[in-house]
């Protein structure tokens, strides 16, 4: 008689449902979404950058995961790290460049003793 071959025992996973992979998809959306907008304004001062900076730390909190939200596997959350990167070098180069242009240092008269 000859004994069934043994299956490998499937690994156990948190059950994944349609809602909670759209959730997480949602972050590297997310991310790249603010990251977009945020460099479109970064000229506007606080608001900019404030949009870059959240989506900057939703971009390393999917890629930390390996979130992947494109429909073939591809890495928005990157693409909203690059994005939100950009966006922040802008903003304050634009600030520090208008800070000297119209106050005369960079410091701001803060430290002109």
């Amino acid at each position: 008689m000859v004994e069934p071959a043994s299956t490998a025992a499937v690994p156990t996973s948190p059950k994944r449902t349609p809602v909670t992979h759209t959730t997480r998809r949602g972050l590297a959306t997310a991310s790249f979404s603010l990251g977009f907008w945020g460099t479109a304004v970064f000229w506007w001062y606080p608001f900019g950058m404030a949009l870059c900076v959240v989506g900057l730390a939703l971009g390393l909190v999917s890629l930390a995961l390996g979130i992947r939200a494109g429909k073939d596997g591809e890495n928005i959350g990157l693409l909203g790290v690059i994005f939100c990167s950009i966006g922040l070098g802008l903003s304050l180069a634009v600030y520090r460049f208008v800070q000297y242009a119209f106050e005369g240092s960079l410091t701001g008269s803060l430290y002109d003793g």
